[in-house]
């Protein structure tokens, strides 16, 4: 014996998506131009890590200073803006004009010379990144650092790898982005912001950012700015009697029209 069903409640569950953008300007540069960990370091001579956060995404820099020396890694910000000078004491992003992506001033310098990993508050979908060249690692590179080493020729490359960090901490895709590459033909060294597409990497929970190179000298830096994300941003459940849904009562199949966008249960 066939039953029907009468339809009396419909739930419909819209997903809705904000995009968001990690600029970095909300960050307070000290007056230095730049930011690597020394300011806020309590550690009396050991490593210390210090975390920041932007827009939804969570980063860190290691800062150890003995007494004698000082050094980091992970995720520095700066709004240097200076070009020429070939050193790790710069912390400028090579670019035509200077500072950020988009001419904003904050941006990322990150040193990975292992590799190193920023994480989002939330699951997110990563539309693109800017990056670029430090300054010290661009004249490097070509030649121009003033002490007549690191001139790259053919067959070398320096190639960032960008990896997505799952929900469960494991790895996902990743993607390669040359910062410079004479390999296969090719001339160039990355010298100006460039939007990286991370589409492909899907849903994940953070970046992880390593470095490798043809050369073992080259300086490990590259700088990032600008990261688009979008998320789930809310969960509206309620009823709607607005819709079309027939025939009512059924013992077979429904119809359901004038609805959009939804996750749909009855």
């Amino acid at each position: 014996m066939k039953k029907q069903l009468l339809l009396t409640i419909l739930f419909i569950t819209n997903l809705i998506t904000a995009q968001t953008t990690v600029d970095f300007e909300a960050l307070t540069v000290p007056e230095s131009g730049y930011f690597n960990g020394s300011t806020e370091y309590t550690g009396n001579g050991e490593a210390q890590t210090i975390n920041y956060s932007d827009n939804g995404a969570n980063l860190y820099v290691n800062y150890t200073d003995t007494g004698e020396y000082d050094y980091w890694n992970g995720f520095a910000y700066s709004n240097q803006t200076d070009l020429t000078t070939a050193s790790w004491t710069n912390y400028s992003a090579y670019s035509a004009n200077g500072g950020g992506a988009n001419n904003s001033s904050n941006y990322v310098i990150a040193y990975v010379y292992s590799s190193d990993t920023l994480e989002f508050d939330n699951l997110v979908t990563i539309t693109s990144i800017n990056i670029t060249n430090s300054v010290w690692a661009y004249h490097y590179m070509n030649g121009t650092d003033g002490v007549g080493t690191g001139t790259y020729v053919e067959d070398d490359f320096f190639t960032l790898t960008i990896t997505a960090v799952l929900e469960d901490g494991s790895l996902g895709s990743s993607i390669d982005f040359n910062l410079a590459d004479f390999t296969n033909q090719n001339n160039y060294i990355i010298n100006d912001w460039t939007t990286v597409d991370l589409i492909s990497l899907g849903e994940l929970k953070g970046l992880k950012f390593q470095l490798s190179s043809s050369d073992n000298y080259t300086p490990y830096y590259f700088c990032m700015d600008d990261i688009v994300y979008s998320q789930t941003a809310s969960l509206n459940e309620f009823t709607n009697n607005s819709i079309n849904i027939y025939p009512n009562p059924s013992s077979n199949f429904i119809k359901i029209s004038d609805i959009n966008n939804a996750l749909v249960s009855i």
